[in-house]
């Protein structure tokens, strides 16, 4: 096999034209690169998690640069992802010969209207191509490397397309801090590619990626950055490829997004949306289709469809209520059995000062000039202000380590390349609020998102109508910053967060944010059991007279699969850690109270549906937090 630097090095410097769809730049293990259907082998193979078959794992080397541009199975845990293909193939082959438009892409493809969903297109769809026979072949959730697979393996054998419409990488943008910007692009560059290869007749119309979220976001900056890495790729050289650039027609003057054009959510497309961005394509249809179309869209499936994802952070003490019993919904939960190390209480330093963290150059210095304190030195503000990914452990030694992540403190990282970590004045803030609070704390807060959404925090937004109600007697510090992972709640503890105070009550829930890293990165979910322990024990160190409640982590997303499974997991993590055998420490179980008896989501007490809470949601966690926070105060 050739050397792979040499491959990536053709790879980033080869024209269109000499790509190939099966000339990938990398040989994995998979048994068979092509063809459908799967056998047996292959079968099991696609079947393991993604993250066990990367580019490089196989020989336990970290080439992230390569994961875009090879091929790889998605995963949604289980065979849900793969069943969702093979329906897919089923469909294509129900439906084989000419059609004018195939749509290729992730949920915002599958969105115009797909075998997935019942088979009906969208309003703008049928106002404007209802005489253009479609396929649509978008599966939510679905990375450059997805849908390379999926071409490669009967996606599109027997299909005739005259147009085919490409728009990929959005979701590519998770993992953009480990593959790069560059390597995102040239995932997009791969598919047109495949295509081009398995259809030189057709016409191919590129879409770049549609901003989200708003400026600052490190998606919204990197799906920036990687349109733009798109243009020296010049993909438009072959006279049968176009690119479109919606970027102008979904944002305003000022960059933010046109919050009309979009779902709540900021990502996917509302009709409005949609209707943007079949005015754009109408022009195109008409010059490479003479308006002329094959008869009517193929809007019914002959098949049942799969279901598919739209998509795509001591002293003795009164006795607190007894947590309520998780009802998590029916459905395997992998077994969590801690080691006798990790049920050990976490050694500290010889000065007292920190923990004692797994991973040993972390504690060298070799990852963090200023392991605790606060203010910052000159050293450690420039080491903060690199991007987060920089400084995770096993970078340094080139080595692709997620079992550390979590249990290693990281500062977070907010803002752009060359500016200001503006994380860390977020944190700041926190500090100053705390130091203010000379008359005594009864209640510090402590997480993400969802903690800072209580209110009183760095952001300045009052308390909710719910923290009012009732805590509103109790003098209270929120230190929550959205976003905030494990990682970044031990490096707060050691950089200033609670220095000096002494909190009658720390509340703690973190950890839905590392969700989605334990299932696309395959950080274990014993690491995150883990994290979760290290910060209560940095708690216990910082403020060795304070109570602690633990709130475990919030159902969110699907509780049945993917990211919302491994919550549960790590939920089920920290049952065998029994963390409540210290007496200072409170677990508190809402996911009963957050679910319904089939274990689906209580979406009336989300404002976005899946994730943060809306007035309801805040009303029912403090209805419950309020008797554990009495009882201690008693």
């Amino acid at each position: 096999m050739k050397n792979t630097l040499a491959l990536i090095a053709a790879l980033l410097l080869a024209p269109l034209a000499a790509l190939h769809a099966l000339d990938y730049p990398h040989v994995t293990a998979e048994p068979q690169t092509n063809g459908w259907p799967l056998t047996a082998e292959e079968r099991a193979y696609v079947l393991k998690p993604e993250h066990d078959r990367r580019p490089g794992r196989e020989s336990n080397k970290h080439l992230p640069q390569l994961w875009p541009v090879v091929p790889s199975a998605g995963f949604w845990g289980g065979t849900s992802w793969l069943d969702t293909h093979a329906k897919l193939v089923e469909y294509v082959k129900a439906n084989p010969g000419p059609c004018d438009v195939l749509l290729v892409g992730d949920s915002i493809t599958q969105q115009w209207g797909s075998p997935l969903d019942k088979g009906v297109l969208n309003e703008s769809w049928r106002k404007h191509f209802a005489n253009y026979r479609t396929i649509n072949l978008g599966i939510g959730g679905d990375k450059a490397q997805n849908v390379l697979w999926r071409l490669d393996h009967g996606g599109v054998e027997g299909l005739q397309p005259k147009v085919i419409v490409v728009m990929i990488g959005n979701n590519n943008m998770f993992f953009t801090a480990e593959t790069g910007i560059e390597a995102a692009a040239k995932g997009v560059q791969m598919v047109v590619a495949n295509v081009r290869e398995k259809f030189p007749q057709a016409s191919v119309l590129v879409a770049k990626i549609l901003p989200c979220h708003a400026p600052g976001v490190r998606f919204y900056e990197d799906i920036k950055k990687t349109n733009l890495a798109l243009d020296p790729l010049k993909l438009d050289r072959d006279p049968k490829v176009t690119v479109i650039d919606l970027w102008s027609e979904f944002t305003n003057a000022d960059g933010t997004i046109r919050k009309d054009l979009f779902t709540p959510d900021n990502i996917h497309l509302s009709l409005a949306g949609y209707a943007i961005y079949a005015e754009r394509l109408k022009p195109l249809f008409d010059k490479f289709l003479g308006g002329k179309g094959l008869g009517g869209a193929v809007v019914v499936p002959k098949f049942s469809p799969a279901t598919a994802p739209a998509a795509p952070a001591q002293k003795s003490a009164p006795v607190a209520p007894a947590p309520k019993t998780s009802s998590a919904p029916a459905g395997k939960v992998v077994p969590f059995v801690p080691t006798a190390e990790m049920l050990k209480p976490t050694p500290k330093t010889a000065d007292g000062n920190s923990l004692v963290y797994p991973y040993a150059p972390y504690n060298e210095g070799k990852l963090d000039p200023q392991l605790t304190g606060w203010p910052l030195t000159e050293a450690e503000r420039a080491w903060v202000a690199k991007g987060e990914y920089f400084r995770k452990p096993g970078h340094d030694a080139q080595k692709h380590l997620p079992e550390m992540w979590f249990v290693t403190p990281t500062a977070a990282r907010w803002g752009n390349d060359g500016e200001d970590n503006k994380w860390i004045a977020h944190h700041a803030t926190c500090i100053e609020k705390v130091r203010a609070m000379k008359d005594g704390i009864d209640v510090a807060l402590i997480g993400d998102s969802i903690t800072q959404g209580w209110g009183g925090g760095w952001d300045g937004a009052p308390f909710n109508a719910a923290w009012q109600k009732h805590f509103s007697d109790k003098k209270t510090v929120n230190l929550g910053i959205g976003g905030d992972r494990m990682e970044s709640i031990l490096w707060r503890l050691d950089h200033g967060a609670l220095d000096g105070a002494s909190p009658k009550v720390v509340v703690l829930m973190i950890g839905v944010n590392n969700a989605p890293l334990v299932q696309a990165n395959g950080v274990p979910v014993a690491a995150a059991a883990h994290g979760i322990k290290l910060c209560i024990e940095n708690l216990r160190l910082r403020c060795p007279q304070s109570q602690i409640v633990l709130v475990k982590i919030l159902p969110a997303f699907d509780p049945s699969k993917e990211v919302g499974a491994k919550v549960r997991e790590m939920n089920a993590g920290l049952d065998a850690l029994k963390l409540d055998a210290d007496a200072q420490v409170h677990v508190l179980d809402l996911w009963s109270d957050f679910t319904n008896a089939d274990g689906t989501l209580k979406t009336e007490l989300y404002s976005d549906k899946h994730l943060h809470l809306g007035p309801a949601g805040y009303e029912v966690f403090a209805s419950n937090l309020r008797p554990v926070v009495e009882k201690i105060l008693q």
